[in-house]
């Protein structure tokens, strides 16, 4: 169930479709003159990017790291639209070319730098390491130690290999 409330916070965070086209373009012309310097893009110079365009940072909802990686391909397009014709004709066929687009796309984010989870306070972190470990093993039929009659110790009275003498 869904608090009406906090549902219509969302959507009024979230920015419209063409609101958000318009900033993702404006973030992939804000990250252009990186790839043109040949800066690798990480993670802080895409979140400078995205806050800047969006005018707030995903934890207030106006993006997600989906729309900063679409942002960032958005900036390869521009990139190659400005430098394809030129790259083509330096390297002579699109085969010899294929290196210096594997050197544009290893300037961009790998997936996963975006965060795979929540941020967590120091308070909350012990307690989701708890919640998150496996269930406990079934208990074995016999705890480890626990005595068993076909291998009684050496020196029992009822041993037959013991002599009846001997003493523990």
């Amino acid at each position: 169930m869904t608090n009406p409330s906090s549902s219509a916070v969302a959507r009024s965070a979230a920015p419209s479709l063409a609101a958000a086209s318009a900033a993702i373009a404006q973030a992939a012309r804000l990250l252009l003159p990186d790839l043109e310097c040949g800066r690798c893009i990480d993670a802080s110079i895409l979140r400078t990017a995205m806050e800047a365009a969006f005018g707030a940072s995903d934890v207030a909802g106006a993006w997600d790291w989906k729309t900063a990686y679409d942002a960032c391909e958005a900036a390869t397009v521009l990139f190659l639209r400005k430098y394809g014709k030129v790259l083509l004709r330096k390297a002579g066929s699109p085969a010899a070319a294929l290196p210096m687009l594997a050197k544009i796309a290893g300037l961009l984010p790998p997936k996963r730098v975006a965060p795979r989870r929540a941020r967590r306070s120091s308070n909350s972190r012990p307690r989701s390491r708890l919640a998150s470990r496996s269930p406990p093993r079934r208990p074995s039929p016999r705890p480890i130690g626990f005595w068993n009659p076909r291998r009684a110790p050496a020196c029992s009275p009822s041993s037959p290999r013991s002599p009846a003498v001997r003493s523990c």
